[in-house]
Parts: structure tokens; C-alpha cells; sequence
């Protein structure tokens, strides 16, 4: 089955999306798009176009960008010029049979989303992290790189789980809140705030 997807983004994100495409048993058609390049090279062999008329965009979008921010905002206006987002789940991730991983979502190799978990709509889950059974993750929010949530963590809209993080069971996390590389979280954390170290400390608000 040919899918004709347009990946945005020319970063560092964008080199990982684009090659785990390569592991991926569908076929796809891709073209490239970034807000700020013009006719720059993604990994030195794909051209990388300039969006200005997002009509361009193939039916199916993927944004390849790390930025919480950035991804939920080009991903919104792309839904709404009636484009589709899909998802990227690279072959070495793990994704249980009841868990929902919902639509624009990128899952990394080693990566695992385990039972009755939810992952909405434009979440990076990085390489090697684990999502623990019955874990909520709000939409636009990145677990990164070996950071482990344990079970029914929930976590709000656009937060961040730095890389090597662990966030113990039945934690909530705020929305747009930051945990920072390494920590261990023991308790809730509110809105908009930054925590880190081990047990995790507020450090400020965002």
C-alpha cells in the first residue's frame, strides 16, 4: 500500500522520523517541508522545500520537530487545511494490544507502550522509554529517551519527561510542565512548572 505522507520538520527529529520510515513495511511517497528552509538537504539527500502553501502538503502529515510548542502548533493548522496526521511507530517499538496510540504520534525504536495505555494526538514517545500499563499521556507531550513512567502515570498536554527520568505510579504531571533529564518524581506535579533531581524539586514555573 503506497502512502503519500509529508514530513515536516529538518532537524535533528526529523532525521530519527525519516529513517525509521525505512523500517516500516508500508510503502511510502514522502516529500519534505520545513517553516524556515529552502531548498536544504535532510540528511544530505532529501530535499527539504519551504512551506508557504501548506495545500502542498500531501493528504497525510507527520511533523518531525522536537518542540512541543512547534508540533502542536503547525500540526493544528494542518488539520485544519484538511490535512490527516499519521503516525510513526518504528518497527522495534512495542506497543500493546490494548493500549491507543491516537493519530500524528511518533514512537521510537525500543520504545514500549504497554496494556490499556493512551497516547494522544502528536506525542513523541523517544528510544528505549516505557510507558507502564494504564498511563495517560496528554496530547503534544514528549517522554524522552529511557525516561520511564510507571503504571497509571498520567501526564497533561505539551509537558516534557527529560531523558533517564522516572515518574513513579499513579503520578500526575501538569500540563506544559517540564521534568528535567534524570529526575525522579514522588509526588504530583502542577501546571506550568519546572522539577529536578532525585526526589524531584520544584525548581520554577514556566
Amino acid at each position: 500500500m503506497l502512502i503519500n505522507l509529508s514530513i515536516i520538520g529538518s532537524g535533528g527529529h526529523a532525521k530519527v522520523v525519516v529513517e525509521s520510515l525505512s523500517n516500516i513495511k508500508n510503502t511510502f511517497k514522502v516529500n519534505f517541508f520545513d517553516e524556515k528552509l529552502t531548498n536544504d538537504f535532510l540528511l544530505g539527500r532529501y530535499l527539504v522545500l519551504s512551506l508557504k502553501n501548506w495545500g502542498e502538503l500531501y493528504n497525510y502529515f507527520h511533523v518531525a520537530i522536537g518542540s512541543n510548542k512547534s508540533r502542536a502548533r503547525i500540526s493544528k493548522k494542518a488539520i485544519k487545511c484538511g490535512k490527516k496526521a499519521l503516525s510513526v511507530i518504528h518497527d522495534h517499538a512495542t506497543v500493546f494490544e490494548s493500549a491507543i496510540v491516537k493519530e500524528g504520534v511518533f514512537l521510537a525504536a525500543n520504545s514500549i507502550v504497554a496494556s490499556e495505555c493512551v497516547i494522544n494526538p502528536g506525542c513523541i514517545v523517544n528510544h528505549a522509554a516505557i510507558v507502564d500499563h494504564n498511563c495517560f499521556v496528554g496530547e503534544y507531550s514528549h517522554i524522552a529517551p529511557n525516561a520511564t513512567l510507571g503504571g497509571g502515570v498520567q501526564v497533561g498536554v505539551q509537558c516534557l519527561i527529560g531523558a533517564g527520568a522516572t515518574i513513579l505510579p499513579n503520578i500526575s504531571i501538569g500540563d506544559f510542565s517540564v521534568i528535567g533529564a534524570g529526575s525522579v518524581v514522588t509526588k504530583n506535579i502542577p501546571n506550568n512548572s519546572i522539577f529536578h533531581g532525585n526526589p524531584a524539586r520544584y525548581v520554577r514555573s514556566i
